[in-house]
C-alpha cells in the first residue's frame, strides 16, 4: 500500500473520529436541554434534531446559519434552542407574533421543513426548520394548540403556497390628468396570508390578503420605458405600487388572494388510500 493510499485512511479515520465526538457532544447537550425544558416548562413538545437544521432570516435583514436545534412548544410560546449553543432560546416566538405556519411540500421519507412567518420586534421573519415525519406531526399538532382558528385553516389550503419577494416598489398616486407620482422606495413580501410592506427591515404595514380585491396589472402610458403598476383595492383604501415584473407580481396576488376565500381542503378519510399520509389533516 502507498505512503499516500496510508496517509489518506489515516486522515479519513481522524475525520470519522472528529465527526462521532460531535456527534455525541452534541446528542448530550440536546438530552440536557431536554431535560431542562420538561423540568422547567412542562411543554405541549419537545425534541431534538442534532441531524438536521433551522434557521431564521429577517426579511430584507439578516439571515442566521443553519444549526443543529431543541424545538419547544408550550401554551405561551415556541422556542428554538441552539444545540451548540447555551441553555437559552436562541429564539422565542409567542403566540400573538404568529402570522402563518405551512410545510412548502407534503410529507416524505427522510427530512421535512416546516416555515413559520412571525412578526417580532417590529421585523417579519421566516423561520424555517426541518424534522423527520415523526417529530413534524407532533410538532404541527402542538402549532395547532397555540395558533389562531384562522392559522389552522391557512395551513390546510392547497399547496403550493405562494411566496413572492421582498420586491422594490414605489408606492404611486395618480393626478386628475393621469399623471402617476412615485413615492419612497420599499419592499413588498408577498406571503400565503399577507402582503407585508416593509421599509428596510422594518414592517410598515400588514395587509391581509383577505381584505384585497380588484386587482390589475396596468402599464404607465406617461412614462412607457418605466415599472408598470400593481393597483389594488384594500377595504376603502385604492392603492397602486410601481414594481418591475409588475404583470406577475400582480397575478401571484390575485392568486393567493383567491386563495384565503376557499374553504380549507377537507380529507376524506374513506378515500384515502392506506400508503397515502394525513398530509392535509396534520
Amino acid at each position: 500500500m502507498s505512503g499516500i493510499v496510508i496517509v489518506s485512511l489515516l486522515g479519513l479515520s481522524a475525520w470519522g473520529v472528529r465527526a462521532g465526538v460531535r456527534a455525541d457532544r452534541r446528542n448530550r447537550a440536546a438530552r440536557r436541554l431536554i431535560e431542562q425544558v420538561r423540568s422547567e416548562r412542562q411543554p405541549l413538545y419537545c425534541v431534538a434534531s442534532c441531524a438536521t437544521w433551522f434557521q431564521v432570516e429577517t426579511i430584507s435583514g439578516a439571515r442566521s446559519p443553519r444549526r443543529p436545534f431543541v424545538v419547544e412548544v408550550s401554551e405561551d410560546r415556541l422556542a428554538l434552542y441552539s444545540v451548540d449553543g447555551d441553555s437559552q432560546p436562541a429564539l422565542v416566538l409567542r403566540p400573538e407574533q404568529l402570522r402563518w405556519f405551512g410545510r412548502p411540500r407534503k410529507y416524505h421519507p427522510g427530512t421535512n421543513e416546516m416555515w413559520l412567518h412571525a412578526e417580532i420586534d417590529g421585523e417579519w421573519r421566516l423561520i424555517r426548520l426541518r424534522l423527520i415525519p415523526t417529530h413534524m406531526r407532533a410538532l404541527v399538532r402542538a402549532l395547532k394548540a397555540i395558533a389562531t382558528e384562522e392559522q389552522v385553516s391557512a395551513y390546510r389550503r392547497r399547496r403550493p403556497y405562494i411566496h413572492f419577494g421582498p420586491a422594490m416598489a414605489r408606492p404611486a398616486t395618480q393626478d386628475m390628468l393621469g399623471a402617476w407620482t412615485l413615492g419612497d422606495p420599499l419592499s413588498l413580501y408577498l406571503t400565503p396570508v399577507h402582503l407585508v410592506l416593509l421599509r428596510g427591515s422594518e414592517v410598515a404595514r400588514v395587509l391581509p390578503l383577505a381584505e384585497i380585491q380588484n386587482i390589475a396589472a396596468i402599464d404607465r402610458l406617461d412614462a412607457p420605458g418605466g415599472a408598470g403598476l400593481v393597483r389594488f383595492q384594500f377595504g376603502d383604501e385604492a392603492l397602486a405600487f410601481a414594481v418591475d415584473d409588475h404583470q406577475r407580481f400582480a397575478s401571484l396576488l390575485g392568486e393567493a388572494a383567491r386563495r384565503t376565500l376557499e374553504d380549507p381542503v377537507e380529507w376524506q378519510r374513506k378515500k384515502k388510500k392506506p400508503d397515502e399520509d394525513d398530509d392535509w389533516d396534520e
